[in-house]
Order: structure tokens, then sequence, then C-alpha cells
């Protein structure tokens, strides 16, 4: 939240994150529920200035959202250790957090004695049926609020308090006490500091760092790249965190839905094995990559798409989500359409989830509707790009691609079409950047038999930094007889792209006693240019010549075909480029008697 004056000047702060918000320190992670006796609870604050600072008197105060509900308990900071003062060191975290209980993972990490929270300080807002909201501020001395956290808000019914920063934390969040194989998931900011005043756009779901720099523990490096193959009934615990239940591997022909419920599916494209991201015991499950991919990314799996779900009565239906931003321990849709919820045998009770950019699709009786959407800040304000695309059976069914690549502020959506190009339906639209996010896939039923479950399937799963395709050119080359040779490029260096050509023009002609041939190096260009003896003095070598290829010259141009096979893991590979062209006139002047293009610098995209 912003200061008043008075506040602001009562420190000397260093140069802050990113973000409008000035305030000195903020509410920089925290968790408010988890499965057990909420004995994990924890809030972490973080000084964001370069200078001490003295939080003496202070209050964290629990705010209630629900009109009518009970009062949320304070906890005000005084001494620490004794000391007749709080001060929170240049940098440092001061975490609170419950006294939890004895024994390995019952306890917060780098939880301090000095300042424990009681437990249930932290309202759970709604719960899983129960609308309802609550949150948390940090107000100093004289009761100005310095921050705020507010969490499940589609459950507020109070009135809309002045601090509120955006729409608050939309869905709920719950740590799990024992971690499946990883930590648990808490709100954190995407960076340390981070304040844009919209809660929103500043938290996200990761593995909880409490007392420690956010995203510490989500720092895998790209790609992932799942095949989904491994034993049947293994799980998937290595580069995704999930919520309750591990990715688990099936043969597609006996994909368990609950207890004997099984659900046949013919073989993926990729052949082998399948992963299914649902809880066979009901509800929803998320699940989050444990790599930070930023504003350009590239995600594609195939899905299998069920194309309705005949055994369900109308008033029982399913959703799941890919996308890029973060999801919620529970799964809960947006309602896109609107006709989701209306007649839905659940209720909701914390709110949607979902931010950024995601496929989203809803599973009724007779169809899968399948939207391509910009979900924001997770509140009120989603932007439809595409949708919906209507999955009946034998119409838009089974097996599909999905990808989803953002670029800066440009997003490419593909359903259907070949794995690794960017072809199929496609569907552009610009949107706000995000400075950081995280794929998740999630899967929520609402269902009365779980058998009858057909949840969210999947094969092939790869996760890239997104790289535009480009070409550098540099140098003018030097002369033949018949002028100088210029090199030039057909179509985009692009993963896929079958049609890719490294084009010549003003060659010597074949006619005239002259051919071509390129030199080409896995490898970036000679910064300047590099002289060859025996050659012109004009001519400056840009390409080492690890790779030549003679072409014909016929009328003067040539090409080399260099088809990109549609490989992900192509990208960012750097070619070297440049033309030569055989000159017999030069025969007797010089050792080597060709003239050149100049140089071409050849990134793949994807």
């Amino acid at each position: 939240m912003l200061l008043t004056l008075a506040t602001v000047l009562a420190f000397t702060p260093a140069p802050l994150p990113q973000g409008p918000s000035t305030a000195p320190v903020v509410i920089n992670e925290i968790s408010y529920d988890d499965d057990s006796t909420d004995n994990l609870e924890f809030i972490e604050l973080w000084n964001r200035t370069g200078a001490p600072v003295d939080i003496s008197a202070w209050v964290l105060r629990g705010r209630e959202g629900t009109a009518g509900g009970a009062a949320n308990l304070i906890y005000t900071f005084a001494g620490a250790a004794g000391s007749g003062t709080t001060v929170i060191a240049p940098g440092q975290y001061l975490l609170l957090s419950n006294a939890g209980i004895a024994g390995p993972g019952g306890q917060v990490p780098n939880h301090n004695p000095a300042f424990v929270l009681v437990n249930d300080f932290l309202e759970n807002g709604g719960g899983t049926g129960t609308p309802g909201s609550d949150g948390v501020t940090l107000d100093d001395n004289l009761g100005n609020v310095i921050d705020a956290v507010v969490w499940e808000y589609a459950g507020w019914t109070n009135p809309v308090p002045a601090w509120l920063e955006g729409q608050g934390l939309q869905g709920g969040n719950q740590l799990n006490a024992a971690p499946l194989g990883r930590g648990s998931l808490s709100w954190q900011r995407w960076l340390d500091g981070y304040d844009s005043n919209d809660n929103g756009y500043d938290f996200c779901t990761m593995e909880w760092t409490p007392g420690a720099a956010n995203g510490s523990a989500n720092v895998l490096p790209l790609p992932i790249v799942l095949n989904c193959d491994g034993a049947v009934l293994s799980t998937i615990s290595g580069p995704l965190s999930s919520s309750f239940v591990l990715p688990t591997i099936y043969d597609p022909i006996a994909v368990t839905t609950s207890g004997a419920g099984l659900w046949s599916l013919p073989p993926s494209p990729q052949g082998g094995n399948v992963a299914a991201l649902h809880d066979t015991t009901g509800g929803g499950n998320c699940h989050t990559s444990l790599n930070p991919v930023g504003t350009d990314f590239l995600v594609e799996t195939w899905v299998y798409i069920a194309g309705g779900n005949p055994i369900l009565p109308a008033n029982e239906k399913e959703s799941w989500a890919i996308g890029i931003g973060h999801g919620d321990s529970f799964a809960h849709p947006i309602d896109v359409a609107g006709t989701y919820y209306p007649g839905l045998l659940c209720t909701i009770g914390n709110g949607p989830s979902l931010t950024g950019v995601c496929w989203v699709a809803y599973n009724t009786t007779t169809q899968t509707d399948l939207y391509l959407v910009d979900m924001n800040n997770g509140g009120s304000g989603f932007t439809v790009i595409a949708g919906p695309i209507t999955a009946t059976p034998g119409t838009n069914d089974g097996w599909q691609r999905l990808r989803l690549r953002g670029s800066g502020s440009n997003i490419v959506g593909n359903f259907g079409g070949d794995y690794g190009r960017d072809n199929g339906q496609r569907f552009t639209a610009t949107v706000t950047p995000r400075k950081l996010g995280h794929v998740y896939l999630q899967y929520r039923e609402c269902i009365l038999a779980n058998a009858n479950m057909r949840p969210l399937v999947i094969d092939r799963l790869e996760i890239y930094g997104a790289v535009d395709p480009s070409v550098f050119f540099t140098g003018t080359g030097s002369p033949t007889s018949v002028g100088n040779p210029v090199i030039g490029t057909s179509g985009a260096p692009q993963v896929g792209n079958a049609s890719f050509q490294i084009t010549a023009s003003n060659m010597n002609p074949l006619v005239g006693g002259g051919f071509g041939f390129i030199s080409l190096d896995l490898n970036f260009l000679i910064p300047g240019g590099s002289p060859v003896p025996g050659t012109q003095p004009s001519l400056l070598l840009y390409a080492f010549p690890t790779i030549l290829e003679t072409v014909l010259t016929s009328n003067g141009t040539a090409f080399l075909p260099i088809p990109l096979p549609p490989s992900n893991a192509l990208a960012t590979a750097i070619l070297a480029a440049q033309w030569f062209s055989y000159d017999p006139v030069f025969l007797g002047a010089y050792n080597l008697p060709v003239g050149s293009s100049g140089g071409a610098q050849i990134t793949v995209g994807n």
C-alpha cells in the first residue's frame, strides 16, 4: 500500500524492487491453511530498504471479510528476545509462525520462537463449500496500513476496504503437512518485495521458503520434457509440485478414475504410457512447474479431450486447465461462458483460481468446450482470446496437441496440428506482459461417483523458454565480375519449418563458367570478418567453413534448403552462413578467384 508522507520520511530506503508501492516492509510470503490443525501457518515480512526498519508497536491485524463474521486476532510487535524494539535489518526477513509440533516436518522451516503465532491466527476464508474471505494487514504504530493481503476474495461480503490491493487473491491454497516428496506450496511474491499494489499480479503459489528468498526452491532449469513413459502406477515428482496427488502413469487402455473405475483411451500419438493429473478420491488437484518461465515461454503437450461424458447427468461437470501464471490447491475453474456453475450440484467457497493465460476446458454430458483466455490477475476481468472450440464424439475429440507460446506481450495458442510446429488452429493476442509465471496444469470434478471422472490426461509435456527466430546480416561482401553476391533467407528459421532456405542473388551464372558454394558454421559469425589469403583484398570471411556445400547458379541465384525438424530442443541453435561465387574472370589474378556475400547469423526459434 502507498504510505503517508510522514511515514515515508521516517525511513531512508534504498532503490526498491519494481512496483509502485513504496512500503519499506511488505508481507512477503504467507500460508493461512494446512491439512492438519493449522499448526503450520506463517507470515514472512521483508525489509525492502537499505536501512534498518524499526517495527516496534506495529500490528499484524487479521481482517474479516464475511459480514457478521467473528473478529480476527491481532499481533503487536514488541521487543524481540527481551530487547525493547523489533528491528528488521536491511534486506532481511522476519518470520512469524505457529509453534508446530516437534519432529521433522512438524514445524515451519526457520521457525523463530521469538515470534510465535497461535494456531488459526489466520482464518481459512470460506473453505471448500462455504463462501468467505479473510486477510491481514501490516499497520504501523500510527495505524496506517503499510501492506495488505486478502485471500479467497470472491467470498468477501463486507464493504470493500480502501486498503484492498487489486481484487485480492482468488482461489485457495493449502499446505500439505506431509509434502509429496517436495515442499508445500505457499502464497509468495514472485520476487522478494515486488509490490504493484495488486495481490493477483504480485503473488503466486510456489514451494514454501519461509525465512528465505522467494522462489529459491523453484529454480530447476528449463527445459522440462516429460514423455510420461515410466512404470504403470508410478508417479512424477521431479519438475512439478502437486497440491494433493502427484501425476500418475497409466497404460492408456486402463486409466484409473476411482477405486475399480477405469477409463480406456486409445494410444497417444507419442505412444507408450500417459499421465493422469487428478485425485482419484475426488475434488481438485493442481500441478505447478518448479521453473519460473518469465514472459517468454512455450508449453506444448498432447491432451486427451473427452468430447463430453455421457455418463454424467446435466448437473455434474468437470473442468481442467493448462496455463502460465498460477492456479491454486483446489483447482476451481473460472466460469468463462457463464454456463458452468448454474445448476451445478457443487458449491464453490473459495472462489475460482487461475491467473495469466491458459487453455481451459469444460466437460459436460454432451461435449467439451475449450477456451483460450487471458485471466489477468485472477479477478473478474478475464478476456476470451478464442473459443469455444467444441469437441463432441468424432469432432475435435480424442488426442489433440495444445500449444501456448508467449513472447513479451505476444501470445500464440495452437489447437490441433503437429507437435513442434506452429500450425493447427492458431490464435493470437496481445496482453499486458507479466514479470514472471509458472506452468500449471489442474483438474477439478463435480461428480457424485468418482468412477465417472474423465480427468486431464496428457502425454509428452514440454516446457521451454520462447526464442524468437531471427536473422542478422553483416558486411557488404566482395564483387565478382557481375556484381556483389547477396545473401538472404526464405521463410522463418523456426522449429518445424520444413521450407526454410538460405538464398543468394547476384551470383556469377553457371553459363559464364561460375558456380556457387556456401560456408556454414554452427557458431556465431566471425566478428568484423577475417581476411582470406589468396583472395581479393575486399573479401572477408564471416562464416568459418565447417561445412561447405556446392550449389549450381544457372541464373545467378542459388538456394540451400535447410528443413528444420519439429523439435523444440533446436531453439537457440546458431548457424553462421556466407555465400561464395566462383568467377573464372579472376583466374590468374587471385589464387582463389571468388567473390562473396556478407554474412548471416541465423538463430532458430520455436
